[in-house]
């Protein structure tokens, strides 16, 4: 596949260095608007003006800064089909991707521009994933292997009462997705810091707003619509927010219920407080497996979490996601069944 690249800024260089597809990619240049950066080279591509574009036969152009402003610009003084234009992240190798349970009705080994698939190139594998790519709906941002996590702990929920609290409601395509999925049956509630998201309100979709860092605001919104069922954190994504939010609403949790955190590969970033194997929402999660196998602990140890002793059933890691099983399990029982009458001595 051949392209070019718009954008000679720190982007570039970032996506040069991180991207995982360059093989099935020809760079054939960079370009940009700003003159004093033609004739340098970021990793040995040179930067040329984007008059050149009118001479180049190319695939793709992936843009990498301003895409809306830069491919208005693209149509508009070069006729460049909208087709061609894609976001450099947008372009990926189907079998070296985590897609979850969607699958791509294109080459798997070569580019693949998904700002531009067709529905009969993505093929869903439940109602969630149909709702995010083709449903009439407002801004909904996923990675994509989230529908295949979400449906597998929450499809017992379906045409069901169940009480959802999702913290986080950002643009409001969300509440519209949880509406569909779950049914006319089930009671939706919003926590954002935004007044703004209001307006996302129908029937049983609430939207309360606050903050997932005030435990007497989460206590209230418990008080007014739970106990739930699911709790689903898409907040701030700040470690220290996501650590104290779930030790607020775990315990208030309905038995049998779902926690999830999601984007929790916030763990590692330190703009979010994150840090390999510091104090973050990935190292709390890990220690709670202790006091899920808490029967089996010598006595001597500490206890790091006594207080959500007997209330985990599971604990479940996905790459950005940490799903945990409310249930309370009681002391596990062995024994030994059967005849010992065919034995050899």
């Amino acid at each position: 596949m051949k392209v070019i690249i718009f954008g000679a800024g720190k982007n570039t260089v970032h996506f040069l260095m991180s991207c995982q597809f360059l093989d099935v990619m020809e760079i054939l240049f960079i370009t940009d608007n700003d003159a004093g950066k033609w004739g340098t080279l970021i990793a040995g591509y040179e930067v040329v003006s984007p008059e050149k574009l009118k001479s180049e036969t190319y695939d793709k152009i992936l843009v990498t800064t301003h895409f809306e402003e830069i491919k208005e610009q693209l149509i508009s003084d070069y006729e460049i089909p909208d087709d061609k234009i894609t976001q450099a992240e947008y372009l990926i190798v189907p079998s070296a991707c985590n897609l979850g349970s969607i699958s791509l009705n294109c080459k798997q080994d070569q580019g693949c521009d998904i700002a531009h698939l067709s529905q009969d190139e993505i093929v869903t594998d439940n109602s969630l994933e149909e709702f995010f790519f083709w449903g009439e709906h407002r801004i909904v941002n996923k990675w994509w292997h989230y529908f295949e996590v979400y449906h597998q702990y929450f499809q017992k929920y379906t045409g069901t009462a169940v009480r959802m609290l999702e913290i986080g409601v950002a643009k409001g395509g969300s509440l519209q997705m949880w509406r569909q999925y779950f049914g006319e049956k089930a009671v939706i509630v919003g926590v954002d810091i935004d007044s703004a998201c209001k307006q996302y309100e129908e029937d049983n979709v609430y939207v309360r707003i606050g903050s997932q860092d005030d435990p007497d605001f989460l206590q209230k919104v418990c008080e007014e619509f739970g106990p739930f069922d699911i709790v689903l954190d898409d907040g701030s994504h700040a470690v220290k927010h996501q650590m104290d939010s779930f030790q607020i609403l775990f315990p208030l949790l309905n038995n049998g219920g779902i926690y999830l955190c999601e984007d929790t590969h916030t763990s590692y970033w330190p703009s979010f407080g994150g840090k390999l194997r510091g104090d973050t929402f990935i190292e709390f999660a890990k220690k709670l497996v202790d006091e899920l196998h808490y029967q089996h602990i010598e006595q001597e140890d500490e206890a790091l979490f006594p207080e959500f002793r007997n209330q985990i059933k599971g604990i479940h890691f996905y790459d950005s996601m940490v799903v945990f099983e409310k249930k309370k399990t009681g002391w596990s029982i062995w024994s030994m069944r059967g005849s010992q009458k065919d034995a050899q001595s």
